[in-house]
């Protein structure tokens, strides 16, 4: 029974118009219970080939098969322990806070003190993650791997930059696992792994460059090992390892409330950002308007700022999460692409509901605007829930484009936001007219109108439908951009 099937793949990355060919015609299986080490000079494709395996990138011809499943689906790898490289993690969580995370992502976890004691990190489970070694931080990659109970387990270069304590708990884990039957996929070019592959290993198979290949193809198959028919019998002599792969089912809600937890740990420990967001809110004690006037300055200051919340500060995170490598280790997890999605989204309405309480108490107190309870909370719902499009659009906005570029691309979109949302008269040429009618800030402008008593089109179930179809749309690309990722690719 093959955990890894890998058939006909190619894989062409493009660069302008050109196009660089790493992998051709690959046919590359793992049956279960064999340790397959795969090798292969630098650049030849063996991380590529990897991440084919993993879902992380997603292969220009042929098919993968990952626990028979394809890999972008979360649960193909709920029985998937995982390390690759160029990875990294929120520098601002505890080491026992990150690994329970994670655990919370597999239906058969371990449990925490478990997992920090394999990997001998028990001492640390209160170190921030930011201040531990390079040593350190490779065991913590290694003890992520190992939460899930793993059947299978893929390991790229996960020896390098341990330390001698780590790299001896390494290998006793390892061994450890293949005597209860574990698959293992490894690749390495550390000459010091040699000696235990050649106890441990059943299989070398070699990638070589699409360049040099011989005329059988990039993969050669299947290099005899000295120790691979005692490793055979032993298996043999164990219990028989199950007949069909069994894909354990997750529980969404508990890996919701861990993420959304996770989030506002991260939130609160970034005080300078809650403070200008304060600091911002504050602003409207100094507007010198009275009466209407006054609720209509308040409700422009609170879309600006709900807008720069949702889209500067949403998807600035999500592109920092994505350039630091946090976002590739996540996706080598079962975390559905939805629940991490939905915790960012739910978070930032979070952030813009307390944002907008504080608004309108100060311009309440501040402005003297004369309503009642019903209509402040009608304001209130209509500003929070309208926004809930454009944060989508942020996220959706951090995929499509490079990390680098964010900044000015986002900065960018409010003000031609603010444009086209229909408080300013454009009356030539006269097309822009129309043209603001399709744009969700109008739509987002007039129900804000609306709630606030003020005068509107009188179309409000038209503004409610457009948005609500603006923030499908908008979060259908934000989970396509997730699954291909241009930054990973």
């Amino acid at each position: 029974m093959n955990l890894i099937e890998v058939s006909q793949v190619g894989k062409t990355f493009y660069k302008g118009f050109n196009k660089y060919p790493i992998l051709n015609q690959i046919n590359f299986f793992v049956e279960k219970g064999e340790f397959v080490v795969l090798r292969g000079e630098n650049g030849a494709g063996k991380t590529t080939l990897l991440n084919l395996i993993l879902g992380i990138l997603q292969p220009s011809e042929g098919e993968v098969k990952l626990m028979g499943l394809s890999p972008q689906e979360s649960s193909a790898k709920t029985s998937v322990g995982v390390v690759v490289q160029e990875t990294n993690v929120p520098p601002n969580l505890k080491v026992k806070e990150l690994v329970q995370l994670v655990c919370s992502y597999y239906p058969n976890s371990q449990t925490v003190s478990a997992i920090l004691k394999k990997v001998g990190l028990e001492d640390k489970s209160e170190a921030w993650v930011s201040k531990l070694a390079g040593g350190q931080k490779q065991r913590l990659y290694f003890a992520l791997a190992l939460v899930g109970n793993p059947e299978l387990l893929i390991l790229d270069e996960p020896t390098k930059s341990l330390d001698a304590k780590g790299y001896e708990l390494f290998w006793q884990e390892i061994r450890r696992y293949r005597e209860q039957g574990v698959t293992i996929l490894m690749i390495t070019h550390s000459q010091s792994d040699l000696k235990e592959l050649s106890q441990l290993a059943t299989r070398y198979v070699t990638l070589h460059p699409l360049d040099e290949a011989p005329p059988e193809g990039q993969v050669s198959q299947a290099e005899s090992i000295t120790s691979q028919e005692e490793i055979l019998v032993k298996l043999e002599n164990q219990e028989k390892p199950q007949t069909e792969i069994v894909i354990h089912p997750q529980n969404a809600a508990f890996i919701f409330i861990q993420q959304m937890w996770v989030e506002i740990i991260q939130l609160l420990r970034t005080p300078l950002f809650l403070l200008g967001i304060i600091l911002f809110a504050c602003c409207i004690t100094v507007f010198p308007f009275q009466g209407e006037v006054a609720k209509q300055a308040l409700l422009s200051f609170s879309v600006l700022i709900l807008l720069t919340i949702t889209i500067e500060r949403l998807g600035k995170r999500v592109s920092v999460e994505r350039a630091e490598g946090w976002l590739k280790l996540l996706r080598v997890t079962p975390l559905p692409p939805v629940i991490y999605i939905a915790a960012k989204l739910v978070t930032t309405l979070l952030i813009c509901a307390i944002t907008i309480t504080l608004i309108m108490v100060l311009g309440v107190w501040r402005l003297k605007i004369e309503t009642d309870i019903g209509q402040l909370l009608l304001i209130f719902l209509s500003l929070v829930l309208g926004v809930i499009p454009f944060a989508v659009f942020g996220l959706a906005l951090s995929y499509l484009t490079q990390p680098k570029s964010y900044d000015s691309i986002a900065g960018l979109s409010i003000p031609i936001g603010l444009a086209s949302c229909g408080a300013l008269p454009l009356t030539h040429p006269h097309f822009l007219e129309d043209v603001v009618a399709f744009s969700p800030f109008y739509h987002y402008r007039e129900l804000t109108l609306w709630a606030a008593g003020l005068s509107y089109d009188q179309h409000l179930s038209l503004h409610l439908l457009w948005l609500l179809w603006a923030g499908g749309v908008f979060g259908l690309m934000a989970v396509w951009a997730y699954k291909r990722d241009s930054v990973i690719q």
